[in-house]
């Protein structure tokens, strides 16, 4: 767990995707689809293991993918770093992130673009909550002056969107710890009185629920954009690829638009959790309360610029970045 006093040096995705372009020898021209002899275009992707990520095993399990001629392998990652990793090497062709990853990888001049949508935050459904320990005194954001608050890592959507709803709720963000701590540390840190609070995106709030270990006060997304909708998660890719092959990220989109619409239909909600479960393990109590997420088909700048503007508003970009200069056009 290491601890980053606020607000004295935010550590910049942008100098994550320079990093990640250095160790792979930047664009390394390995994203190049290749046709297979029965004409399918071979792709891997990658995700995590979360219903954030469920969107590519849901195409694989239903059969999606092979619906638009793609030959698919999804790779689960256990580090958000890794998926940026395997597209700008090659080993990937598209993979799932926040907006932030892209604005920041943009800012830093890596080849990286959106191609399509995942998880769209609605008020009904915001998908990451600031816990509590169980018997806190702490009842809503005012009251974390002083404390120490653990977010996954710094400068992503978790992060950003906690210190936005400090600042809403009048606390000087200068005035908190801020510690970085896997999702599934979150439970034990609680336990053994490491930290405060900490912000957790689904099923590990579940999880921390059904252990009686915390409990949410607030959904920090809601400070995002006034409470109206905007993309969580998103699909990228290289900017060449898109370019040189557009007919693949066409294929890919249309494939998601049909996972969208069966993901989405409530009818589905059993099926869609067994396929979660078949790809992550998740265990059944966490699994029966968890709200999925919905997704969304089209990227617009509308519902990607207030992630660009938050992380401006924390100045965590070197450069100004428009949210049309990061989603590919390949109508």
């Amino acid at each position: 767990m290491r601890n980053h006093k606020m607000m004295g040096g935010l550590v910049a995705l942008a100098i994550a995707a320079s990093t990640v372009l250095s160790a792979c020898g930047g664009d390394s021209g390995g994203s190049e689809v290749k046709t297979n002899a029965d004409g399918t275009a071979s792709v891997t992707i990658a995700t995590v293991g979360s219903d954030s990520g469920s969107q590519a095993f849901i195409a694989e399990k239903e059969g999606f993918f092979e619906d638009h001629g793609l030959d698919v392998k999804v790779k689960i990652v256990a580090n958000v770093p890794e998926l940026a990793a395997a597209v700008e090497s090659g080993d990937a062709q598209f993979a799932l992130t926040s907006p932030t990853s892209i604005a920041s990888a943009k800012s830093a001049g890596v080849d990286f673009t959106i191609v399509a949508g995942g998880a769209v935050y609605t008020p009904d459904n915001p998908g990451v909550w600031i816990m509590v320990p169980e018997g806190s005194a702490i009842k809503s954001p005012a009251d974390l002056k002083g404390k120490t608050i653990a977010v996954n890592a710094l400068n992503t959507m978790p992060h950003l969107s906690t210190l936005a709803t400090l600042e809403d709720a009048g606390v000087d963000v200068k005035s908190i710890d801020v510690v970085t701590l896997d999702f599934t540390q979150v439970g034990q840190a609680f336990e053994s009185g490491q930290v405060d609070a900490a912000t957790v995106t689904a099923p590990f709030n579940y999880q921390i629920e059904g252990d009686n270990l915390g409990h949410a006060i607030v959904a920090p997304y809601d400070a995002v954009n006034d409470r109206k909708d905007f993309y969580n998660t998103i699909w990228f890719g290289q900017s060449s690829l898109a370019e040189k092959q557009p007919d693949v990220v066409r294929k890919f989109q249309d494939a998601l638009r049909d996972t969208n619409a069966w993901a989405n239909d409530p009818a589905n909600e059993a099926a869609r959790k067994q396929i979660l479960q078949d790809y992550t393990d998740l265990a059944d109590k966490t699994l029966e309360g968890l709200q999925l997420l919905q997704f969304g088909d089209d990227v617009t700048p509308e519902l990607v610029q207030p992630v660009v503007d938050i992380m401006e508003h924390f100045k965590v970009l070197p450069r100004p970045i428009k949210a049309d200069d990061i989603i590919a056009d390949v109508k």
